[in-house]
């Protein structure tokens, strides 16, 4: 019951920044806990901050958990905001074979050295890796609470390997957007019961997202697994097929120079760095 009511919480609206502030995303897994540096980009954390969790409050950053972030440049420094913990998937094992486990439906690699055992809970930190999840991190947890985290596929209503069940699309449909999705656990997938849309609590400027590249899905054009993310060769070093790598994102789409009035930004997050030499 707490997993719900926390659930609830994690989508309240946070509170309004003026106008004239530039809001950024920064979503990966973590590299360092003190100081904070996800996905490579050092983040500093106000006291009043804390991390918002769907395992409850008072959760403490570990290495390998996968945030988002959204942030502020404050004396050209990255100022975090607000932070929520991403699981790609919540939910019970229903099968273990090597190093996968099945979760909801979804392949899970198993990191080494770590005992999972079929009818147990994990929240598994990590990211999408075309229909299975690599784990960065995972919690055990107890009850039959199920999560996922990331884009739905409009073809099949699937969220990596996961089927959803009785999931009333909403108005509009999904979109290219990443979706969080609670509710009951099946073998299959995840019976809906509770969606909401994005991670940042409002929309970002400027993202520094992590995640694995895709196969190419047209001529020197790639997506970021788990996204809508598009990039292309002329904007950015075309990747190698599941390589892990990290890009500067707005509207959904890789960004070779800076976006209107986010050229401070642009160059806190290293955008350039991935950017080909005209």
């Amino acid at each position: 019951m707490r997993l719900w009511a926390v659930f609830i919480l994690v989508f309240l609206p946070t509170a309004a920044l003026p106008e004239e502030s530039i809001r950024l995303g920064i979503f990966g897994t973590v590299d360092r806990a003190t100081p904070l540096v996800v996905a490579g980009q050092e983040i500093d954390v106000p006291a009043g901050v804390s991390v918002i969790s769907v395992l409850g409050p008072g959760q403490e950053i570990t290495v390998g958990d996968t945030l988002a972030i959204a942030a502020v440049l404050l004396e050209r420094r990255l100022t975090a905001l607000r932070i929520l913990e991403v699981y790609p998937v919540v939910g019970p094992v229903s099968a273990v074979q090597g190093n996968t486990a099945t979760i909801l439906g979804s392949p899970i690699h198993i990191p080494p050295d770590t005992e999972i055992k079929v009818g147990q809970t994990f929240a598994i930190s990590g990211l999408w890796s075309g229909e299975k999840a690599i784990t960065s991190n995972l919690k055990r947890i107890e009850g039959r609470f199920a999560q996922l985290t990331g884009m739905v596929s409009p073809d099949m209503l699937k969220i990596g390997g996961s089927t959803l069940i009785s999931a009333e699309p909403p108005v509009g449909g999904y979109g290219n957007d990443v979706w969080i999705l609670s509710g009951q656990p099946e073998m299959e997938g995840l019976r809906v019961r509770f969606m909401s849309k994005g991670i940042f609590g409002k929309p970002a400027d400027l993202i520094w997202w992590q995640g694995y590249a895709s196969q190419p899905i047209a001529s020197q054009t790639f997506m970021i697994h788990g996204t809508g993310i598009t990039g292309a060769a002329r904007d950015s070093q075309m990747p190698t097929p599941g390589a892990l790598i990290a890009r500067c994102v707005q509207d959904g789409r890789i960004v070779k120079t800076p976006p209107k009035g986010l050229d401070l930004a642009f160059e806190a997050l290293g955008c350039a760095r991935h950017i080909l030499a005209d």
